[in-house]
């Protein structure tokens, strides 16, 4: 059972002494959101070089196991009957037409309002100046949170201000406010520096103690945590470590707040997707103490660039022998007094980044494999940007160079050429790297051979989140939350058939669609991976409605809220200086 916050692993507790901190701020911009690609890139390349060999890791990437001849066999065969017979616009399949049209606006906003969400979410209750808050028994109506992100590139301070005022106990919170502060670089980039590394967040912390920070009578008594992520994964056990005890006890020994137990730590991959979960449920009302809560949970989603996570809470009937099976994938979730047997999995080498890198290399190896009988055979290794190699799944004569680096072979770039040969066979291409025949050595499987229980039998009901890239690149061009996956097929299929197809009138006065494909020629890729990931990978149904968003009435669907819950939630106490 994980219960929070969790017992350390990483160091004792140490004494505890306090300097005044230097109280100058500065404004800094916001990280993009794929700051941390190149470095996830990196541990995905790591493990599909035999770095990393866990069970849990079994099927991860859809060149795992395969030889040079073995892709270059199955992305033949497959691929000569894409560019035979795959030349057409490209229609959808099961009768959904390449040349339906939708009325659907973008939407202007990114976010859930208040007014939508059920009356069991906490974000409906009063606030904390409200006559109406009336806190649990031994709970403030105020209370805070440190949570930072230490990302590869750059660290992030959320400062969460909730409000407790739904008297039942263990109720969950209401987030009244949330400061976001950031900095460069991150601690990663301190390696053999654990001083220099801890100090970089000076900036943060000074933010948290200003003007619009937590009030001095509140400190001593505010959870502060820190969760790296990719960049301190790929330094190694002895230097990473060094970091993280030179923050922890920078943290406890210059600053006046409490370091939750195992507060400063790497977070593993499955927390990660957990937290988001926690995240959307608790601000959609679906968790928590209360007996009146809707019975399913929802289902996250979450689609990165060098990783796709899905997490969701399976009920079996009582009547039906199967059951979740045990392995990494189960989790234990003790959560505001309610225990929660979740099923989670990241499918590291599945991220819409390294989907584009691995959909190029079997084009490559196709065109490799097809040189020889023409009498013109093609070296893999002199390959070059002057090498123009037909792509189906890129808009015609519409060109990028990428870089190919398939395990096994010397890393060479060259000049991808789209051939607009449509959805259809753009969409045979994805399915093989999907991997939805791979050995299945527990039953049921999603793809690439990995256990998962099957969503229509163990979900049918619960509502399902897209986050991320699924937001990004879907909702920008007109496709409205909730959607089908049937809409989604069509707007798949309207998008492949290309800019001159009539298909493209769908986009007709939508400015920011037009922005969005502009200089894009691998949209076509991205959404007909999107969509057999969905549909294929995960056997959502064609009418299957899925939700997506970034926010909810304001607050960021990401993993550091669900995981500063989490942290309120744990037995929590004040420290006594």
């Amino acid at each position: 059972m994980v219960s929070f916050p969790p017992k350390s692993a990483l160091t004792t507790p140490l004494p505890t002494t306090h300097t005044n901190a230097n109280l100058s701020s500065t404004h800094l911009d916001s990280l993009d959101q794929e700051d941390d690609f190149e470095l996830e890139m990196s541990l995905a390349n790591s493990a599909l070089n035999g770095r990393r060999n866990s069970d849990k890791e079994r099927g991860s990437h859809p060149f795992r196991a395969l030889t040079p001849k073995r892709v270059a066999l199955i992305a033949g065969s497959v691929l000569l009957l894409i560019f035979w017979f795959g030349k057409g616009t490209g229609g959808g399949r099961d009768g959904y037409a390449a040349g339906s049209t939708s009325t659907e606006i973008a939407p202007k906003e990114a976010e859930v309002a208040v007014s939508k969400l059920p009356p069991s979410s906490p974000q409906k209750q009063p606030g904390a100046s409200s006559k109406k808050c009336t806190p649990p028994p031994g709970q403030k109506a105020t209370t805070y949170a440190l949570m930072i992100d230490a990302g590869s590139t750059g660290s992030r301070l959320h400062l969460y201000t909730f409000s407790h005022c739904d008297p039942t106990p263990g109720a969950l919170p209401k987030l009244e406010d949330e400061g976001f502060y950031t900095t460069k670089p991150g601690l990663s980039s301190y390696a053999g520096r654990p001083k220099e590394a801890a100090k970089s967040l000076r900036s943060l912390m000074q933010h948290a103690v200003g003007a619009k920070g937590v009030p001095e009578k509140e400190r001593s008594c505010t959870p502060v945590a820190v969760k790296a992520t990719a960049g301190l994964r790929l330094l190694g056990e002895r230097e990473s470590q060094e970091i993280l005890r030179e923050v922890e006890r920078w943290l406890t020994e210059e600053w006046p707040f409490t370091v939750v137990e195992d507060g400063v730590t790497i977070m593993d991959g499955r927390d990660e997707g957990v937290y988001a979960w926690i995240t959307i449920n608790s601000l959609l009302g679906l968790i928590g103490p209360s007996d009146a809560l809707p019975s399913n949970s929802a289902a996250i989603m979450d689609l990165g660039g060098a990783s796709t996570q899905i997490v969701f809470e399976p009920t079996f009937s009582p009547k039906s022998p199967s059951k979740l099976a045990p392995g990494d994938h189960v989790y234990d979730l003790d959560f505001a007094g309610q225990d929660h047997v979740l099923y989670q999995h990241s499918h590291l080498g599945y991220g819409l980044m390294q989907a584009r890198r691995a959909v190029h290399n079997l084009v490559a190896f196709s065109y490799v494999w097809q040189s020889a009988p023409k009498g013109k055979p093609v070296v893999w290794e002199d390959l070059t940007t002057k090498d123009r190699i037909p792509n189906p799944c890129m808009f015609k004569d519409e060109s990028k160079i990428v870089s190919l680096d398939p395990p096994g072979r010397e890393a060479v770039q060259v000049t991808m050429v789209g051939t607009g040969a449509g959805f259809e066979a753009c969409r045979r291409v994805v399915e093989v790297m999907i991997a939805k025949d791979a050995a299945c050595e527990e039953p049921p499987c999603a793809f690439a051979g990995v256990y998962q229980p099957q969503l229509g039998e163990v979900f049918s009901a619960g509502k399902v989140w897209a986050l991320s890239y699924f937001y990004d690149r879907i909702a920008p061009l007109g496709l409205t939350s909730p959607f089908s996956i049937s809409s989604l097929r069509t707007l798949t299929s309207n998008v492949c058939a290309g800019r001159s197809s009539p298909t493209w009138s769908r986009f007709k006065g939508n400015a920011e669609a037009k922005h969005e494909l502009d200089d894009r020629p691998e949209y076509c890729l991205d959404l007909t991976f999107m969509l057999s990931l969905l549909s294929l990978g995960y056997e959502l149904e064609e009418e299957r409605m899925v939700w997506m968003g970034k926010q909810v009435n304001g607050v960021e669907l990401g993993w550091a809220l669900g995981a500063a819950l989490a942290m309120v939630q744990g037995h929590l106490s004040c420290r006594a200086d």
